[in-house]
């Protein structure tokens, strides 16, 4: 959205303060929460996902720690949480029957409904009026940019008349985004389960089609490891069965500024839009400051400089995405290291012994998860199709191109 066009939004639109938007703004508990493995899930900021909550990463907490990060406000349905850093100025609204309670750098928004549509507000945060307002918010002038609370509530946000009737639009949209992130919420737990019982049970199938260590298969003792291992595998470094992609140029603010048809992978979990492709296939993307997070795609795709993109040689890239992703705890404990924003250390991390399969089980596996993971990337392809709808229809509305009536039915005219 130019200048030319932001003027034309402050001339025709109203402008609240989200401060006068919401019944309160509660910032989160200032402490790292006490993980378990299961249990009550907590929002990060890197479960935002097109303004939903993505769980495909989750952290559990116990009903203790829970009651003690929810004691100034449990969020409901249809609150709104947003990020205050890492990335700033992301946001996604509550769904209902979620029992959850927030982790760090984020703040929850209880919206006044009298007021203003949850829904809508949550467009207008992911607006480019809005964008612009956090681009500007620098409150430390460090590498990492921090969102004040006062920043917050200062926030102008566009406010249509008909604010409702856009809301219940957007819901639409949002609602069938929301089913595709169901689908890769439970495609990644049943991944997850599918690596486990294979690679740390070790009962995948056998010659016969019996669980390999339940039925007997035979083990030894890996000292590099310091575990047992089917007998006939082998172990190796990390490096020596990955292949690099081509460094990123890409900075993540020039990323903000473009569109394109091909996604744009950050260390954020937001994935932007871009105009050529630096990869192709089936590739790993590695956050290297920051959350230590793990993402697969298959696709053209480009990625930001702070992105490292892997395949793997040797092995198939789906075989070593979920062996990373069973790590993933190990990658933020050992190989993230640094005071403020944590690094990952690269060639700490090739140096990683793993076990190497033999080859009819990977090639077993890989013909198991393959398809899963393809229809991982097919879901987040729609989803992005999904926010470039609502982020061209967003502006359209603001400087009066387009127009909804409380029936929902769209009306277009030309300047």
């Amino acid at each position: 959205m130019n200048k030319r066009v932001l003027e034309t939004v402050r001339q025709r639109v109203p402008l609240e303060s989200l401060d006068a938007l919401c019944d309160s703004i509660v910032d989160c508990p200032h402490s790292t929460p006490a993980w378990k493995e299961s249990g009550i899930r907590v929002i990060r900021n890197f479960n935002i996902v097109d303004g939903n909550l993505n769980f495909e990463r989750g952290f559990f907490v116990d009903e203790t720690e829970y009651s003690y990060r929810t004691r100034r406000a449990v969020p409901v349905a249809d609150d709104i949480v947003i990020s205050r850093e890492a990335p700033m100025g992301i946001a996604a609204i509550i769904p209902a029957g979620l029992k959850a309670c927030l982790g760090q750098r984020l703040v929850l928004l209880k919206v006044n409904r009298s007021k203003c549509d949850p829904m809508y507000l949550l467009g207008a945060l992911s607006s480019k009026y809005v964008q612009v307002q956090f681009e500007r918010a620098d409150a430390t002038g460090s590498t990492v940019s921090n969102l004040t609370i006062p920043q917050l509530r200062a926030l102008k946000i566009p406010l249509l008349e008909n604010h409702e009737s856009i809301g219940r639009l957007l819901r639409i949209i949002n609602d069938t985004t929301v089913t595709n992130i169901q689908i890769l919420d439970h495609l990644a737990t049943l991944l997850r389960l599918i690596y486990q019982y294979w690679f740390v049970q070790f009962d995948f199938p056998d010659q016969n089609g019996n669980p390999y260590r339940a039925s007997g298969g035979l083990m030894t003792w890996n000292d590099q490891l310091k575990c047992e291992i089917p007998a006939d595998w082998t172990v190796c470094q990390l490096g020596e069965v990955i292949e690099e992609g081509t460094k990123s140029s890409i900075p993540v603010k020039e990323a903000k500024q473009a569109t394109g048809t091909y996604p744009f992978f950050t260390s954020g979990e937001a994935i932007l839009q871009w105009h050529t492709p630096a990869a192709f296939g089936a590739n790993i993307l590695l956050n290297t400051g920051g959350n230590p997070d793990v993402k697969y795609y298959d696709g053209p795709m480009a990625y930001s400089t702070d992105t490292w993109c892997i395949h793997g040689d040797k092995v198939p890239t789906e075989y070593l995405y979920l062996l990373l992703e069973e790590i993933r705890p190990e990658l933020d404990q050992k190989f993230f290291v640094g005071t403020g924003l944590k690094h990952l250390q690269k060639p700490l991390l090739k140096k990683r012994p793993i076990f190497l399969p033999n080859a009819n089980v990977l090639s077993k596996f890989q013909e198991i998860v393959r398809p899963m993971l393809a229809l991982q990337s097919q879901k987040q392809r729609e989803n992005a199709a999904l926010q470039e709808l609502r982020d061209w229809l967003l502006p359209m509305l603001m400087n009066g191109q387009v127009t909804v009536d409380k029936g929902g039915k769209l009306s277009f005219f030309s300047h």
